[in-house]
């Protein structure tokens, strides 16, 4: 599949590198950037640009002017807005090209939009999804000997993060600390109703979630109630419901 990401400088660079492992005809091309609170009556496109906007199958934007997004939308290609601006916003260019998606957080997708070329992109890039491979210890700790990822993060974080388990004990602080990596290692773009700080929280959390549970399918043994890491996973869970709770549990180990 041809893939252009667009960006205006500050997010995307990262998530093209990331892209192109598993859809190597991706471009990456970065436009000029705009100040999101000015209004552009006009916008105009480079031709270099409109020729890679034609070229591609699916457009993934990395713009944080409304004005210039919109503008791109116009060209009716399959669409993935990285910057949320808001239901408003988003209204507004489903109106005008309706296979486009405006996810709150790119790796937090899963690939039942109904739009072809966006589910085909969800299914290798956005819900992390695992699969593990444990070295039993007779009467010991598990170690962590393998993790692949399914599904990975299009910022490279999840991958980034993985030297922080290949290897380690299956213990909550060698969980906690890949949690820790995915949150300093986030490139979420900004959004209209979250910080930074909330959206790389969440992110992280998430990963540790499904991470967990990817371990539990293997050995849901040790998962039972009274366990360690059965009540480190009830935590977390419970910890994904609410942001600021969250944000503690990565401040307090980072």
């Amino acid at each position: 599949m041809k893939i252009l990401v667009i960006s205006d400088g500050k997010y995307g660079d990262r998530a093209a590198k990331t892209i192109r492992k598993k859809f190597p005809r991706t471009h990456f091309i970065v436009i000029r950037k705009r100040n999101p609170s000015l209004f552009i009556d006009e916008v105009n496109l480079s031709t270099e640009l409109i020729e890679k906007i034609s070229w591609a199958e699916l457009i993934i934007v990395y713009v944080r002017h409304p004005d210039v997004v919109m503008r791109i939308c116009e060209f009716k290609k399959p669409s993935i807005i990285a910057v949320d601006f808001g239901e408003g916003f988003l209204r507004q260019v489903e109106s005008i090209n309706p296979s486009i998606v405006m996810p709150k957080a790119m790796c937090n997708v899963h690939p039942n939009t109904g739009i072809p070329e966006v589910d085909t992109y969800f299914s290798n890039y956005g819900f992390p999804t695992y699969s593990i491979e444990l070295e039993m210890s007779q009467g010991g700790t598990p170690i962590i000997k393998n993790v692949e990822l399914l599904v990975e993060s299009p910022c490279g974080a999840s991958e980034e993060a993985l030297d922080n388990l290949i290897g380690k004990k299956l213990i909550p602080e060698t969980i906690t600390a890949y949690g820790v990596n995915i949150r300093h290692e986030c490139r979420e773009p900004i959004s209209v109703m979250l910080t930074h700080d909330d959206i790389a929280d969440s992110s992280a959390s998430l990963h540790v979630i499904n991470l967990l549970e990817a371990i539990e399918m293997e050995i849901p043994e040790k998962f039972l109630p009274n366990t360690v890491l059965g009540k480190y996973a009830k935590k977390r869970r419970q910890e994904y419901k609410c942001l600021r709770q969250a944000s503690e549990l990565f401040k307090e180990t980072s």
